[in-house]
């Protein structure tokens, strides 16, 4: 019997391995029906990880603390790390920590349930391309490969579907819909707005805050229960006691753990013998939380992270209204707090928000159904270069299969200069901002611009720009362009890429979907870019400096458009008062009759 490939939920807070049996369930290998805190601690020659090392923290803050590292997903981006006097690479931490994660599996498993050296890795929508490359070479010397790295949301929205009594018709019934996924755990509050169209999918917009996650709420929970405890035996800050060592961890996970029970629990009980080094009951806590008392703790950072969605939806980003939402889904650990499902309730209504009932491990499952359905990723909008005068060229369509291990994708274009005269060819790379948009009209989003060294000698069209665009399976674009003249390279990388996870196989029909008008959207200030495909687009030349090229080759003169026209007089200076634009021109009648130059 053929093993399954798992999926991976690599989070900042907790980290769970998943595989989908031969009976077509889902199995999580977790640890006390939780999933693994991702902590690990040195000591000596021993590596603990999991819940044993998060038992053993002091701070619940993420990072490196002392000989333990806490959320290690933080700090991909490191050079090294200093664990207890030792410099280490993260690439090492991360490898011993899913090492720790297969052998849990391993040891859990039936036989042939799962193959544990091949997997679909879930990464946050803002995992960075030095991020993806440290992961990929972290899970290999764990002896995982990384078959495909998914977008978190999207394995969530697709484990809710797979999770209903008929998946492909639930995708019909909701073709054109939009659905937004708010996924707030211990690390970070991530939102994903997404539509279904064609059977797939697709991501519309991210928006991630990693300054509101669970843990944030855990300190301000212990901070409240401290100082109660110091009220209640009349404490001044220089009579306080000290506390003994190792306690105040154990004191944070009973404080998430309060959390948690008011989910469903009007009150309660903080109880940690021998906190403070003393006697009596001052030496103990032993404090009553309410319901009430939590959302105050909490009341400023929860609206905090509420107000990550009305950012999302706003003008500046997508301009979309909350009752035009079909589907709210809810993960993540913070979710089941009844003041963020209130709020939830009332910005997208009862029946449009769902809050998951396996918010802790929904992400882990879907990568593993996405790896047994052997699902395909794809862009979600096409990857577009901007020529001159703002028109595009398509690099990309979206629908275009994206990588798997070991593959890439590229394309080249030849490209050249409109306007050599600074010395650099502009390029602007851009998508749109909404699906299925493609018009030059159509907003566009910035993935970011380059400038390559050109000769500034050289007339319009005279030198040949390459640019080389790829993309790896780390889902990383690689884009390389060179002026043929000048010969100087410069390469840039994007990661910001916004994907389609194709389920049906066959196209359903035509997306109905229609933008109303409260889903107009306000384009932003764009790039101009200074090239062209065609070495017979004159009509991409700035009209001023196409007038100097017929003044310089008076056999060989181009014919302005009449846009050019306007472009050269604009730029010429009045010849009675030498002033250039309308407003201090002498005579304001003449030039509005195009009779500037003559006068």
């Amino acid at each position: 019997m053929v093993q399954q490939i798992v999926g991976i939920d690599f989070g900042t807070t907790n980290s769970l391995i998943s595989v989908v049996t031969h009976d077509g369930k889902v199995k999580s290998y977790a640890e006390r029906n939780r999933p693994h805190p991702s902590v690990i601690r040195y000591e000596t020659d021993k590596v603990i990880c999991g819940q044993k090392a998060k038992d053993q923290l002091e701070h619940l803050g993420v990072g490196v603390l002392d000989n333990t590292v806490r959320g290690p997903k933080k700090l991909l981006n490191k050079d090294a790390i200093n664990v207890g006097g030792r410099l280490l690479h993260p690439t090492a931490v991360v490898s011993d920590f899913m090492k720790y994660l297969k052998d849990h599996a391993l040891s859990e498993q039936q036989e042939n349930e799962a193959d544990l050296t091949k997997a679909v890795v879930t990464i946050p929508v803002d995992l960075d391309g030095k991020g993806r490359i440290v992961l990929r070479e972290a899970m290999l010397n764990a002896g995982i490969y990384v078959e495909r790295f998914v977008h978190e949301p999207l394995a969530a929205l697709y484990g809710y579907f797979k999770d209903l009594e008929n998946t492909e018709d639930e995708l019909r019934r909701n073709e054109g819909r939009m659905i937004l996924v708010f996924d707030w755990g211990g690390g970070t509050l991530d939102l994903t707005l997404c539509q279904i169209l064609n059977g797939a999918i697709v991501q519309i917009q991210n928006k991630g805050n990693n300054t509101v996650g669970g843990d944030y709420l855990d300190e301000a929970i212990l901070s409240f229960v401290e100082k109660t405890h110091a009220k209640q035996h009349g404490w001044t800050v220089d009579s306080a006691l000290q506390r003994y060592p190792g306690m105040r961890g154990k004191l944070l996970a009973d404080c998430e753990k309060a959390k948690i029970n008011l989910s469903n629990k009007e009150k309660a009980n903080i109880f940690v013998p021998e906190y403070f080094q003393g006697s009596g009951e001052e030496a103990e806590i032993d404090v009553w939380l309410t319901r009430e008392d939590l959302e105050q703790i909490c009341s400023k950072l929860i609206s905090k992270g509420i107000r990550e969605i009305e950012h999302l939806l706003s003008p500046q980003q997508t301009n979309i209204d909350s009752q035009t939402i079909s589907l709210c889904l809810a993960t993540g650990g913070m979710i089941n707090m009844p003041s963020i499902k209130q709020q939830l309730a009332e910005i997208f209504g009862p029946t449009v928000l769902h809050i998951s009932s396996k918010g802790d491990r929904i992400i882990s499952e879907g990568a593993a159904r996405i790896a047994a359905d052997e699902l395909e990723l794809s862009l979600a909008k096409p990857f577009e270069l901007l020529e001159a005068r703002n028109s595009v060229v398509t690099l990309w369509p979206e629908g275009t299969t994206l990588p798997g291990r070991g593959y890439s994708i590229a394309t080249k274009q030849s490209m050249y200069s409109t306007d050599p005269r600074d010395g650099k060819a502009l390029i602007a790379f851009k998508r749109p901002l909404m699906v299925g948009k493609s018009g030059t009209s159509d907003a566009r989003v910035t993935y970011g611009n380059m400038s390559v060294p050109i000769n500034a000698a050289f007339p319009p069209f005279g030198e040949r720009i390459l640019v080389e665009a790829i993309i790896d399976d780390n889902l990383i674009v690689h884009v390389s362009a060179v002026g043929c003249d000048e010969g100087e390279m410069v390469k840039m990388e994007f990661y910001e890429l916004e994907f389609a996870l194709r389920i049906l196989k066959k196209n359903i029909k035509e997306n109905t979907f229609r933008l109303t008008e409260k889903h107009k959207f306000t384009p932003g200030v764009a790039a101009l870019s200074n090239i062209s495909r065609s070495k017979n687009a004159w009509d991409l030349v700035p009209g001023e400096l196409l007038q100097e090229y017929n003044e310089s080759h008076p056999l060989n003169p181009k014919q302005l458009t009449e846009q050019q026209r306007l472009e050269h007089l604009r730029y010429q200076p009045c010849a009675r008062c030498g002033a250039k634009w309308v407003k201090n021109c002498c005579n304001v009648s003449l030039l509005q009759n195009d009779a500037r130059h003559s006068h």
